[in-house]
């Protein structure tokens, strides 16, 4: 009695022994999670950045990043054997605890007992292993992509260092195996840190709950602006509210009132020789009695200009640094095509939010038969979001630019055209623009 008492203690002892070394197995596949994810989210540029400024962790983590394919080997390696460590040892220790506490409370036999512990033992270490092995430092990593490349860079690339020969020949291996199929692997990151790439992880995040909806949106936001041109956020030329240079204060506080706008365009002669803008303060300021006969091209201030195909994150940042609220967009030829303001910007990287620029969508409608009421100069991606449709891809800007495209003429006032998307009828035209137009959906959006 006292013999098997002692055996069946010292079992115990073990698998309390074993257990605590699954914890450390399952800490250190986290930390290989974490580290491949970390590489593969970092910006390079903020990484190189780093290192510029002397960051011994940025440099380790660079070293790195420039040798992509051998490190994720290292990655799956660690993985790996971590996996089956804690399939070796973990499981059998948490068995044993758990048959162990059965056979004291419950009068079973033997195979029920084993069949249970199992059971219980294999769940138990799944469950640990997805979500504290992978889930948890995968979202963290995404989350945090440059700090946590920071903070494992030294320690993994010595784990890499100690394996590299064993890496190396597996990853060279792995690669004869790509070659034969007809790809070219990559050593670099340079293909495997594309926007579209960090959304599937990111998505992938969110799905297993790494990350709350509000967050996924707004990385996910952040990495469609890179994506943009300052003509994707654009009010269109005919859409710009201007007085020219020769017109009073008092034209300029008119229009100002009328339109709910407190930045005019200021231009002389046409919109392609603009002066700058006038701010309604500046308007305010004015004596009492002088605004019949101050000319408002003399308290214009500067206005920033833009190419059409500048990064939208770059001019974020720009407008942010010159402390600029609007934006003049140009195209090659040097014609003013539209106006981006600092609103706009934001709003493509946080959502829609009401402003004074947004007078379009104030004219837009559902309409009782189910058909939508929109104004010519909504932009595509703004269509699909009142409308739940997308349109096609093509050169146009606005859904007045994918009609005229259909109709392939200058479109009339009660012209209609059929297309993938729906049926549009033009209802009013501004001169040679589409002012309004009706869609009846073949598709509508459930």
């Amino acid at each position: 009695m006292n013999i098997g008492l002692l055996a069946a203690e010292e079992g115990i002892r073990v698998a309390w022994g074993a257990l605590a070394l699954a914890v450390v197995l399952l800490a250190l596949n986290g930390f290989f999670v974490a580290a491949e994810f970390a590489l593969l989210a970092s910006r390079r540029s903020r990484i190189e950045q780093l290192a510029a400024d002397g960051s011994r962790a940025a440099k380790s983590a660079l070293a790195g990043i420039r040798e992509l394919t051998l490190m994720l080997a290292g990655a799956q390696l660690g993985i790996t054997m971590c996996s089956l460590g804690l399939g070796l040892v973990a499981e059998p220790a948490v068995a044993a605890i758990f048959e162990g506490a059965l056979g004291e409370w419950f009068s079973l036999s033997d195979t029920w007992t084993h069949l249970i512990g199992f059971t219980l033992a294999l769940s138990v270490v799944v469950f640990l292993h997805m979500v504290v092995g992978e889930m948890a430092p995968k979202s963290w990593a995404i989350s945090h992509p440059e700090s946590s490349a920071l903070k494992l860079a030294r320690p993994f690339r010595a784990f890499v260092t100690v394996f590299r020969p064993v890496i190396w020949l597996m990853n060279g291996i792995a690669n004869l195996v790509v070659r034969a199929v007809g790809v070219e692997p990559q050593d670099e990151r340079a293909m495997a840190h594309s926007p579209s790439d960090l959304l599937l992880l990111l998505d992938e995040s969110a799905g297993h709950g790494g990350l709350a909806a509000t967050e996924h949106e707004l990385l996910t936001r952040s990495l469609e602006l890179s994506g943009l041109r300052a003509s994707d956020a654009m009010t269109v030329r005919r859409d710009i509210i201007a007085v020219s240079a020769e017109s009073t204060a008092h034209v300029a506080a008119a229009e100002a009132h009328r339109t709910g706008r407190s930045r005019i365009i200021v231009f002389e002669g046409d919109l392609d020789h603009v002066k700058g803008f006038v701010h309604a303060k500046d308007l305010l300021r004015l004596p009492n009695g002088t605004w019949a006969t101050t000319m408002v091209g003399a308290i214009t201030r500067p206005v920033m200009v833009t190419p059409e195909h500048h990064r939208l994150e770059d001019l974020l940042l720009e407008m942010q640094t010159e402390r600029q609220h609007i934006a003049l967009v140009i195209d090659e030829h040097g014609t003013v095509v539209g106006l981006v303001t600092l609103e706009d910007v934001i709003e493509e990287l946080i959502g829609d939010f009401d402003d004074e620029s947004d007078s379009r969508h104030g004219a837009c409608e559902r309409l009782s038969d189910g058909s939508f009421r929109l104004n010519g100069t909504l932009r595509h991606d703004e269509f699909e979001e009142f409308t739940g449709v997308a349109l096609p891809e093509g050169d146009w800007q606005t859904v007045a630019g994918y009609v005229i495209a259909a109709l392939d003429e200058i479109p009339a006032v009660g012209d209609r055209v059929d297309t993938e998307v729906g049926q549009f009828e033009v209802l009013s035209m501004d001169a040679y623009a589409i002012d309004s137009l009706r869609v009846r959906l073949h598709h509508p959006a459930s």
